[in-house]
């Protein structure tokens, strides 16, 4: 329900303002409709009245790509016979989808500040955690799932020309905030084909980390309060806690759970309705 609802702001917010359709940029100024005053002496709005849409309302949806961070670390104990599978993150869960919905409010025409709620989830893959003996640690990691906030400050640039819908105008941005992630465990965990240490084990603990990313995107004035956006950028997510229950000093294969630090490349398409 949660992805659900999500989703269904962000694709919503391309659509706010479908009966007030526009083929100029949205600059972010709202002009006055014309009344006896302007009628009389024959000045136009945009000559005297114009006033910058300070809030907005945004949402955004789209892939995330892992793209650096170690799932499996080599920091092993030197126990004769036991062997780690060092496995990158991007190796240990699939892509993942990341939600976004909060607000911005411009300092001026060009600057915006961003304030983002996100939810992101990745699907966990079967891995290899090592071997003891020459016996295969095989499991499955669970699900990787994040939300968090950001604050951001985002810089446009001059609008260009663009097909379709008249004109583009790229931005870039920067942002900083903390993200809680589910802990994350190896489920059907099994040694030789036979259940091992009850089926699970316990590799990181769930907590808040820091997060910070830089974006880079391009958005077009789709009708008269409503612009939709392409973005990616990478951004990082601060390391876990390892949990040392299963994995704890002198146990075999602990030290494989020192990693889990991720960098991440998100794909999103962002719709922003400006009141």
């Amino acid at each position: 329900m949660r992805k659900l609802l999500i989703g269904t702001a962000a694709i919503a917010l391309s659509g706010c303002s479908w009966f007030g359709g526009s083929n100029h940029h949205n600059t972010g100024y709202h002009y006055p409709q014309q009344n006896n005053y302007y009628q009389q002496t024959h000045v136009k709005p945009e000559k005297c009245c114009k006033r910058l849409s300070r809030w907005n309302i945004e949402g955004a949806i789209g892939p995330e790509y892992f793209l650096g961070g170690d799932a499996i670390t080599n920091d092993v104990n030197d126990i004769p016979g036991v062997v780690a599978n060092e496995t990158s993150i991007n190796d240990a869960f699939d892509e993942g989808l990341r939600y976004e919905l909060g607000g911005s409010y411009a300092l001026n025409p060009n600057r915006k500040v961003t304030l983002m709620g996100s939810y992101a989830e990745a699907d966990g893959d079967n891995v290899t955690l090592g071997s003891i003996d020459g016996d295969a640690v095989t499991g499955q990691f669970s699900d990787y799932q994040r939300y968090g906030v950001e604050v951001g400050l985002r810089q446009y640039f001059t609008p260009t020309p663009a097909p379709v819908f008249g004109s583009v105008r790229p931005y870039v941005e920067g942002k900083v905030g903390a993200a809680h992630v589910d802990d994350i465990v190896l489920t059907n965990v099994q040694r030789a084909g036979a259940e091992y240490n009850g089926g699970t084990i316990r590799m990181y603990e769930k907590g808040w980390v820091p997060t910070a990313a830089g974006m880079v995107g391009v958005e077009a004035p789709v009708f008269k309060r409503a612009t939709l956006a392409l973005e990616t950028g990478i951004r990082y997510t601060g390391v876990l806690e390892s949990d040392t229950r299963d994995l704890g000093p002198g146990a075999p294969l602990a030290g494989t759970n020192n990693g889990m630090e991720s960098w991440t490349v998100p794909v999103q398409l962002r719709g922003r309705y400006r009141f």
